[in-house]
């Protein structure tokens, strides 16, 4: 479905297609189909089963979804941040992208010198850890990072436009690349402009009937506009 069939349909649900006082201009809509977008990629990548959180990899369908938001992404450590005040003790900040969302796996290429002093490189894992966790383990040899696991916790950035990532390392090895593969946010749909939305289309019906029902929380009550989208 078209930016232009996403208004249409929206209009045709809102019975607002052939009034002369249109309620909502293209710029209205726009925003109401890109907050129900965001809204829809938010609840399908973890949604609440009970008492349990389901993530979206565990479902087929909701895969299939959320597929063309999935990006990969990789930095040389020539683009490392390893002199900032605010890091902590063998840490490295890693500028993630403008559109990063959700971390799905993250990796390192690091180097170091082995048991025989040959330089030897790896590909290791990095594990997600809060700052409570890393007050907790940092010194525990058990737990703390050693040549097969770094460190990453979150860091914010001078702009609010963007979010640094802080890798740890037990400070015996070098970080060469950090590999990221994230889910994105989705751009932007723009009737004015003709950008389509870019999630499956099997999701567009349902961004559409999710705006209407934003914009009719927005009408007075006074106003007997028919809703014609499912609950």
């Amino acid at each position: 479905m078209t930016a232009n069939e996403m208004q249409y349909n929206f209009e045709l649900k809102m019975n607002t297609l052939y009034s002369l006082k249109k309620p909502f201009t293209s710029y209205d809509i726009n925003q109401f189909l890109n907050e129900a977008q965001d809204s829809i990629v938010e609840g399908h990548y973890s949604a609440r089963d009970g008492d349990r959180r389901e993530h979206f990899e565990s479902d087929e369908k909701l895969r299939m979804e959320l597929a063309e938001l999935i990006t990969n992404h990789s930095v040389q450590s020539v683009s490392f941040d390893t002199s900032n005040s605010a890091l902590h003790a063998n840490g490295a900040f890693v500028t993630v992208p403008n559109d990063f969302l959700y971390s799905l796996r993250e990796e390192c290429n690091i180097v170091y010198t082995d048991c025989n002093d040959d330089t030897t490189s790896n590909t290791v894992r990095v594990k997600p850890i809060t700052h409570d966790e890393y007050i907790m383990n940092i010194d525990n040899p058990f737990k703390k990072p050693y040549n097969e696991l770094i460190w990453r916790m979150d860091y914010g950035s001078p702009t609010a436009d963007t979010k640094r990532h802080e890798l740890i390392t037990d400070g015996d090895y070098t970080i060469q690349t950090y590999k990221l593969r994230y889910l994105r946010r989705p751009g932007r749909i723009n009737i004015l402009d003709g950008s389509d939305c870019e999630l499956n289309v099997s999701l567009h019906e349902e961004i559409v009937n999710r705006a209407v029902r934003l914009a009719m929380a927005t009408m007075p009550k006074t106003e007997n506009v028919e809703q014609k989208t499912e609950s």
